[in-house]
């Protein structure tokens, strides 16, 4: 429960890497990142699309080209040479004429299949990115309600409901610490900055705090699939007394 007349206790998740963590630090700031909501829910996905032959369609396009030209350019050659006699020194210089005129379409033909490849191409790159365009929104729309539930609460708590001076704590998973902050600021939006578009000012301590005086059960309370948790009981308490020893 979110506690209207006294500070709030919030674990916030970076996320799996260590940079995202420091970004934290070094900027004064946390942030949600819808991009690690959805990207956790699609490893099977993408692990099968990798597996795909896209190029199956630009393959069997090129063969078909190929062939093509083959049959006509091997009639063609037929044609030119039946007919000559090459024991006459003036059929030659007519052969040689010839010669040079299915040269000239081979060199055409081969300018012509990588203009093509190219083309396709760029047609193979375009639905790869439409498959994943329809892999993205039949993901979304198949996504069990108790997820978008969590999705929705905890970015409600993020824009609406974290207030000025409410207690954060950024875990570092990794090496079993945490960096203990206060909110100085409320939500905000600011385009084209990346990770840090959606975000909060924070006031970050320099001590690094082991999650076992943290309070009982610290570890338990991080929930691989949240990313912004409410700290409750006990454990709020024990976090505030904390909090109230280091130096901001």
């Amino acid at each position: 429960m979110v506690h209207e007349h006294w500070n709030n206790v919030w674990i916030i998740r970076a996320g799996r890497s260590k940079d995202r963590e420091k970004l934290f630090l070094e900027k004064g700031v946390i942030s949600l990142d819808l991009g690690l909501y959805l990207l956790d829910h699609f490893g099977g996905n993408l692990d099968e699309f990798r597996n795909l032959s896209h190029g199956f369609k630009q393959y069997h396009f090129l063969g078909e080209k190929y062939r093509d030209f083959d049959r006509r350019f091997r009639k063609e050659f037929d044609d030119a040479v039946k007919k000559f006699d090459y024991s006459e020194e003036g059929q030659r210089s007519e052969v040689v004429k010839k010669m040079r005129s299915l040269n000239r379409k081979l060199k055409d033909f081969d300018e012509e299949m990588k203009q093509f490849s190219a083309t396709m191409q760029k047609f193979d790159e375009f639905e790869k990115q439409e498959f994943i365009k329809e892999m993205i929104t039949t993901k979304l729309a198949t996504l069990d309600p108790a997820i978008l539930d969590r999705w929705a609460g905890e970015i409600f708590n993020f824009v609406s409901v974290m207030r000025l001076h409410d207690t954060v704590v950024l875990p570092v998973e990794s090496e079993g610490i945490a960096f203990i902050g206060k909110v100085r600021e409320n939500y905000r939006y600011r385009e084209g900055f990346g990770d840090l578009s959606h975000y909060r000012r924070i006031i970050w301590s320099d001590d690094r705090v082991p999650f076992s005086d943290l309070c009982p059960g610290f570890t338990e309370m991080l929930d691989p699939g949240s990313y912004l948790i409410l700290v409750e009981g006990e454990c709020r308490d024990s976090i505030l007394e904390v909090a109230s020893q280091v130096y901001f």
